[in-house]
């Protein structure tokens, strides 16, 4: 079946992504929201999403987000999308319960730690750039309109990192050329949600790379930050969502590392060039990802977080 197919049998849907959600999060989870809207007026269809950077209320479908789902109010839906999420521990807003209970399920993906089992279907391709790419294959391109268009591009610029990822294809340039086509603010997109900061992020970076450290021979630059330093430049976890983007940045580095507070515990940013992979080390933290880019947390100290990471990481060196 297709995605279609199963949006004919619909007469409600409920979209979600994963936690702390980032711009192929967003804007998958928006895009298949616009589809519907667009294309299937009869639906109704909520969309639930944790707090996000307000740069990327760019988009429509932000501002109908949900911040939780819960079944007294919300009920049981005909159709539950989980978009960008390898399992079911990564769901954001309360949706694994929905998941479950929803009469059928699509989970669109790009991660390779993704089982491939977690829905009725299952869209994953670990070698896309991001869940947008994989959706918009999977889409009637004659439905996708302007406004669902401008989701899909969001998600591809932030999963490439504006293009210079290694996940960056051909595939992927021939969808972005789709999407201009259609008419999206590219430009706008891209210079307003990923080259841009807010000046307490532009602050609290800088604090961040005059603390970074070198490791390894100088193969690995890390940083940490503590949840009194967060407090000082009144910034939120989310705010700190791209600093490890900045952090590999460094020259002559094969992996960055940056850990910082959430919930209680520290969030694992890692980031690869060409050799090591992250997503194994990531996974000896209970997360996991891609390849390049992966993620985990730790209830350890950042010092001896750290320290078993680069560890892992000599390993494979």
């Amino acid at each position: 079946m297709t995605i279609d197919e199963f949006l004919g049998e619909a007469k409600t849907v409920a979209i979600f992504g994963h936690v702390r959600p980032d711009g192929d999060c967003v804007g998958s989870t928006t895009a298949v929201y616009n589809y519907i809207r667009d294309n299937f007026p009869g639906i109704a269809v909520k969309l639930f999403l944790e707090n996000f950077p307000e740069s990327y209320r760019i988009v429509r479908g932000t501002e109908a987000a949900q911040s939780a789902y819960t079944k007294e109010k919300d009920g049981i839906f005909d159709l539950a999308f989980l978009m960008d999420t390898p399992s079911f521990e990564r769901v954001g807003a309360n949706g694994a319960e929905c998941i479950r209970s929803a009469k059928k399920t699509i989970n669109i993906d790009h991660h390779i730690s993704n089982p491939l089992n977690l829905c009725t279907m299952n869209l994953v391709e670990p070698e896309a750039s991001s869940a947008c790419e994989v959706l918009y294959m999977n889409l009637d391109k004659a439905k996708v309109s302007r406004e669902t268009a401008n989701s899909l591009y969001l998600g591809i610029v932030h999963d490439t990192g504006a293009f210079k990822f290694s996940s960056t294809g051909k595939r992927t340039m021939q969808v972005v050329g789709d999407l201009i086509e259609k008419g999206i603010d590219f430009a706008k997109i891209v210079n307003e949600t990923y080259y841009t900061r807010t000046y307490k992020q532009t602050l609290v970076t800088g604090f961040v790379m005059q603390n970074c450290k070198l490791g390894l021979g100088g193969k690995v630059v890390y940083a940490h930050i503590t949840p009194e330093d967060m407090e000082r430049f009144g910034v939120t976890p989310v705010e700190l969502s791209n600093v490890i983007d900045t952090v590999r940045e460094v020259g002559g580095t094969e992996v960055a590392l940056f850990l910082y507070p959430v919930n209680g515990k520290y969030k694992i940013s890692l980031r690869s060039n060409y050799i090591v992979d992250v997503n194994a080390i990531a996974k000896e933290f209970g997360g996991g990802g891609h390849t390049r880019a992966a993620g985990g947390d730790t209830s350890d100290a950042p010092e001896a977080a750290i320290e078993k990471i680069l560890n892992l990481i000599e390993k494979q060196l």
